[in-house]
């Protein structure tokens, strides 16, 4: 009887890893173009496009939601969702999330209103001025980082990158003031909304993008098998192809590392 109750014991819970591996998976991203974007209340872009051929090759069920990026990263922490995207890759974060990629790389870039001779090459340069930033993200702990030990630096916390793009070019942020803003995401923005009166001073640092799958709810195995397709999407131009259609470029990776 005992060997009978092990060995229906070891049935289920095998059945019960089976159906967590092929049950819905459950991404979300936010209203980040051109990256990713709300259309019509689903996900658009080239993440959830990418996100899409991967589960339809894995034959894995995968739904994406658009939700505000602060709520995104909580409901990760409540095992409420199994992936995110576009995510940049900090040493933070290392615990949450399985980083499948890169996928593209972008500038952390500095926009001024047009005609600033402000000139920026390293952080202390950012010494006495007022920043505006979208975060809490991944560039927003970026900047805090390079100005921790500037005590005269003002950082302006904004919802969006489209509200640092707005109250720079209003000069919200004053004479010395400016937006820290993604520089693929800011261009894209500012040919959207027509702002004329702000262009990019300096590109301060790259960064990678990422799709993030959950260390909660996400195997190892999975999360090979992601990577994996990732990679054979990369082989055969589709990732490329994906990407261009948004024009964008897929990070060069250095595969002599």
């Amino acid at each position: 009887m005992r060997v009978q109750f092990f060995f229906a014991l070891l049935l289920s819970l095998m059945f019960a890893s089976a159906r967590a591996e092929t049950a819905t998976l459950t991404f979300s991203t936010q209203d980040f173009p051109p990256f990713s974007r709300e259309n019509n209340g689903g996900a658009a872009g080239p993440f959830a496009d990418i996100v899409r051929l991967i589960c339809q090759r894995m034959q894995t069920n995968c739904v994406i939601v658009v939700l505000p990026w602060r709520r995104t990263l909580a409901e990760v922490k409540l095992d409420q969702l199994d992936g995110v995207f576009p995510i940049s890759r900090l040493p933070a974060r290392e615990a949450d999330y399985y980083f499948i990629g890169p996928i593209l790389e972008s500038s952390f870039t500095i926009y001024a209103l047009t005609g600033s001779t402000i000139k920026f090459h390293d952080a202390k340069d950012f010494a006495g001025y007022t920043i505006g930033v979208y975060g809490p993200s991944g560039i927003s702990a970026t900047l805090e980082k390079m100005t921790s030990d500037l005590p005269s630096v003002k950082i302006v916390m904004e919802i969006n990158h489209l509200t640092v793009l707005k109250k720079l070019s209003a000069g919200r942020y004053g004479l010395k003031g400016f937006g820290f803003i993604d520089r693929d995401g800011a261009q894209y923005l500012m040919s959207e909304e027509h702002i004329s009166n702000v262009q990019a001073v300096a590109d301060i640092k790259t960064m990678d993008f990422y799709i993030g799958l959950s260390r909660k709810s996400i195997s190892p195995e999975m999360a090979a098998q992601f990577a994996e397709n990732l990679a054979a999407l990369r082989a055969s131009g589709e990732l490329a192809a994906i990407l261009k259609k948004y024009g964008l470029k897929p990070t060069q990776l250095n595969l002599a590392k």
